[in-house]
């Protein structure tokens, strides 16, 4: 099953390093509470757009691909840039993913961000980190992912773990709960409900900080469009907005 193949990778891929803040590089994720959630086909090119807390010029906009290679592999890659004219953060990751059971997919990633200001006192810095990962999968309908990675830009806590539980009852309805250990336990629970496959209605909410999210997707043969808002009681709304082609 593609969405099976496809799981391993998008989480890895899919899960920004930015230091300001995790990202999601679609609205799909970022309407569910930031979950990592499996998609329904393998070969897609999604653009996006998400504008931080309605902050002055603090947006994330990125760019991600993700492709077969034959039948047991696939590769991907993304970049996303975050911040202002006076700040900005550039990440940039490739994966891949191998089927090394029928219930099983493995996968590795790299990533490499680069953080710099405006200010002229303030030196430019660079770090490179890893991710590997697991993902199994019952039945094509419950799906088991772990993540492990590297944080170097972090002195007190340089590793990251990451697990999540995904769940399809029937097919127009996808629930998915995570749990993510940082500097603090983060979780996730997020829900997605399909309409003819066409029209996708979706929302979660997130701990530490406390957030809800919401959104929907129109889908029609090879092009959808999803919409995605976060909320935090202080802070206010996170817009965020992608636009995916199905090749």
């Amino acid at each position: 099953m593609k969405a099976v193949l496809a799981v391993a990778l998008i989480a890895l891929c899919g899960t920004a390093y930015g230091q300001y803040q995790n990202t999601a590089h679609s609205a799909r994720s970022s309407a569910m509470g930031g979950c990592i959630v499996p998609d329904d086909t393998v070969r897609r090119l999604t653009v996006d757009y998400r504008r931080t807390y309605m902050l002055a010029e603090m947006s994330d906009k990125g760019v991600e691909a993700v492709w077969p290679t034959g039948r047991i592999g696939i590769a991907g890659a993304s970049y996303s840039r975050y911040g202002s004219s006076g700040y900005r953060e550039q990440n940039a990751t490739a994966g891949y993913a191998l089927r090394v059971a029928p219930w099983l997919k493995v996968g590795v990633a790299a990533h490499y961000m680069h953080v710099g200001t405006s200010d002229a006192y303030y030196e430019p810095k660079q770090w490179l980190a890893a991710t590997a990962g697991m993902q199994a999968t019952l039945d094509g309908r419950l799906y088991f992912t772990l993540l492990g990675g590297t944080r170097p830009w972090a002195i007190q806590r340089p590793w990251r773990a990451h697990a999540q539980v995904a769940y399809r009852p029937v097919s127009q309805v996808l629930a998915v709960v995570e749990a993510e250990s940082e500097d603090r336990i983060r979780m996730r629970f997020g829900m997605e409900y399909n309409y003819s496959c066409l029209l996708f209605f979706r929302a979660g909410f997130a701990t530490n900080p406390l957030t809800a999210a919401f959104g929907l997707g129109v889908k029609y043969r090879w092009l959808s469009i999803d919409i995605g808002v976060e909320t935090h009681r202080v802070l206010g709304m996170t817009p965020h907005t992608s636009l995916t082609l199905w090749l």
